[in-house]
């Protein structure tokens, strides 16, 4: 088994030494020298990585994703939630699946074109999920050990992929437990004496702590939420009438219309960084990173990581809950790229994490108007009201929120790097799977999936999305409905259900149409490069991508999306905007030829179209103009094309007569000539 680094011992206590003021000097000198080449030696271990910006990732909940050994043929369905206590049987809601799962199905993965695969925390953890650890530099067992770890990194390498691993730095483990959920529960204090590397009280946050409180009597009394440093939506709504402030895509400092964290100033006074920072989420024992000892081992652990599974890249868990300058070093001591999960609405304190801090980032402002974009769903809340989250809307959706947006995201100098701005419709935490939230609807479904392929960035797609999964969380109907019928409500447990039900069935049309666009993707070298925003409109969104180096308009890739719903998906769809139609320009996810009429592009339905440079035939070029003037324009080229056809036929038929005529009349002519000798 590979070893873990051996943790820094915290200093002893005071009466443990007696030596003089020159002796302590001497002691502490040599300990900075030591620690300095202890850094300069494991930075000079691992080698600089190759940056995963464009590259395509298939995003996976280890536990729910495959089985193995001998679960590998149960294919039962699962979706448990973790226990109030977790210490109790299968508290953990362990589903049984593992990383030997992954190995076994890195072929199935492979096949829709994946250039990574990014898995939850694999660290030793109270329950499915890793991000309640225990154990920093030990491997879960329920789904594998360190062999299994190293062993499924090397088979993705020798496939040309790479690994993506979810680490958490903001917190461990809670540290209670408790009977049930109920403001009653009976709870049970845990402590963080079983918790390696962060054994002892004072590496976590006591934000609000009274001296004379005990740190057990502290946490048992309620501590201080994260949640809670949020600005005040109440005057948000206020300002918002008197039309004091505005809200939207178009906003760069408030895209939506919520106090999230970041928002601050006249439009959501109360904001609280200190607390956002020190706060905990629930019970979770959250770290304080300006110990040394704590911001020590943290960075040691992401080193370690890298050195030990030849980790490619990061997502780092909870980023916006630690301060900045910590993360910067995190980030230098990793030598990869991080995805920090920033879930936040305003693009100024989005983007200031990638300005010398991390290096990636998921693209959660664009991610929240996704559903309403395409769909018709409430994915969360307006001005903080959270009633109508989950729930269909009658309100048809709109693409402009999502096209301001992108434009926005594209203002030069506002982001380090767009190709390592995560892409994403759906995942583990949110509210509802990408299949549920557009209702089945096939024509929305393939928009959505060309949008996170194609617009710039690095695309990830969740697990189960290829099979249609629809697991949701329970909205406020559905969860009075449980708990009428005195059921359990699942919380996000709804969207992290198992995936070996489906048998990895490999004909579905998005498993094929996800391969598609990833082979797109390849084809047209659009993993890294510009972004044009051409238009975008309530019903439309139009942009073009062009690879990174090209000069030349005949490089540049067209994206033509709509939120059509499959219904009406069949009718020809208009788009004004469109490139220059005095060239042959192809679909490529269908192989036909664009036509035009007055300078529009005229797509056939209202699925997603991708338009490239064709070379263009002798033929095609007045075909293609003659028939720009007309509406009918698909049938008209049939109706020209067939003609020709039917003329080019007609002569070569003619000219094979006359020379069948020419052969038979000197057949006769020398067969006269023999009879006369």
């Amino acid at each position: 088994a590979l070893s873990p680094p051996t943790p820094i011992l915290a200093p002893p206590h005071p009466t443990a030494m007696a030596v003089s003021a020159g002796q302590r000097v001497q002691l502490l000198l040599a300990l900075v020298l030591e620690l300095w080449s202890l850094g300069l030696a494991a930075e000079a271990s691992w080698k600089p990585k190759t940056s995963v910006a464009g590259k395509s990732i298939y995003f996976i909940v280890t536990d729910r994703f495959a089985r193995s050994g001998q679960n590998a043929n149960n294919y039962e369905y699962c979706d448990l939630a973790t226990e109030p206590d977790p210490r109790v049987p299968n508290g953990g809601a362990f589903c049984n699946g593992t990383l030997q799962g992954i190995i076994d199905k890195v072929d199935y993965i492979k096949g829709m074109g994946f250039d990574c695969i990014w898995i939850t925390p694999i660290v030793k953890s109270m329950d499915y999920t890793g991000y309640f650890a225990e154990d920093f530099f030990e491997v879960e067992p329920h789904i594998g050990d360190k062999q299994t770890l190293k062993r499924l990194s090397d088979v993705l390498h020798q496939n040309d992929m790479c690994l993506i691993l979810d680490i958490v730095a903001n917190h461990v483990r809670p540290l209670i437990a408790q009977t049930d959920y109920s403001p009653t529960a009976v709870k049970t204090y845990l402590g963080v004496d079983t918790i390696n590397p962060f054994n002892r009280t004072e590496y976590y946050h006591t934000y609000g702590k009274l001296p004379t409180t005990t740190f057990k009597d502290h946490v048992l009394g309620g501590v201080a939420q994260a949640s809670s440093s949020q600005g005040s939506d109440a005057v948000l709504q206020q300002r918002l009438k008197l039309g004091l402030v505005e809200c939207g895509p178009a906003h760069p400092n408030l895209t939506q219309c919520n106090c999230f964290p970041g928002n601050q100033g006249s439009a959501c006074p109360g904001y609280n960084h200190k607390l956002q920072v020190e706060g905990w989420f629930g019970q979770l024992g959250d770290l304080d990173q300006s110990h040394p000892f704590v911001k020590q081992q943290l960075l040691e652990y992401v080193r370690y990581l890298v050195r030990e599974y030849n980790v490619d890249a990061f997502r780092l868990d909870t980023a916006i809950y630690m301060e900045k300058d910590f993360l910067t070093e995190l980030q230098h001591a990793a030598g990869v790229d991080i995805f920090g999960e920033t879930t936040v609405n305003n693009l100024t304190y989005h983007a200031s994490f990638q300005k010398g801090v991390l290096t990636g980032l998921l693209n959660f402002p664009a991610f929240y108007t996704v559903p309403d974009s395409f769909c018709q769903y409430h994915l969360g809340g307006e001005i903080g009201d959270y009633h109508l989250q989950g729930a269909f809307t009658p309100a048809l959706p709109d693409l402009q929120k999502l096209g301001a947006l992108m434009e926005e995201q594209s203002r030069p100098g506002l982001y380090e790097d767009l190709d390592l701005l995560a892409n994403f419709a759906d995942n583990h935490d949110e509210f509802a799977r990408l299949t549920y939230y557009c209702d089945k609807d096939e024509s929305r479904l393939k928009n959505v999936l060309t949008w996170i392929m194609l617009a710039r960035g690095t695309p990830v797609v969740y697990y189960g999305t290829e099979q249609g999964l629809l697991g949701h969380q329970a909205n406020v109907m559905e969860k009075a409905a449980l708990q009428k019928e005195g059921k359990r409500d699942k919380g996000q447990a709804y969207v992290r259900e198992s995936l070996w039900q489906t048998r990895y069935n490999t004909s579905t049309w998005q498993y094929s149409f996800i391969r598609q666009l990833n082979d797109i993707r390849k084809q047209y070298n659009l993993q890294r490069g510009k972004q044009r925003i051409y238009m975008s409109g309530a019903n439309q969104l139009i942009f073009s991508r062009t690879p990174e180096g090209a000069d030349s308009d005949d490089d540049e890739v067209w994206v033509f999306l709509n939120n059509k719903q499959h219904w009406s998906a069949n009718s020809p769809l208009l788009y004004c905007v469109a490139p220059d139609s005095n060239k042959a320009w192809m679909d490529v996810l269908t192989g036909d030829m664009a036509t035009y009429s007055n300078g529009c592009f005229v797509a056939p339905d209202g699925r997603p179209k991708i338009l490239v440079r064709h070379p263009q035939s002798v033929l095609l070029a007045p075909l293609q103009k003659l028939t720009s003037f007309s509406g009918t324009s698909v049938l008209l080229v049939a109706v020209v094309v067939l003609l020709i056809t039917n003329v080019v036929t007609g002569c070569t038929l003619w000219k094979w007569q006359r020379r069948k005529q020419r052969f038979n009349e000197l057949s006769e002519s020398d067969e006269s000539e023999v009879e006369r000798g």
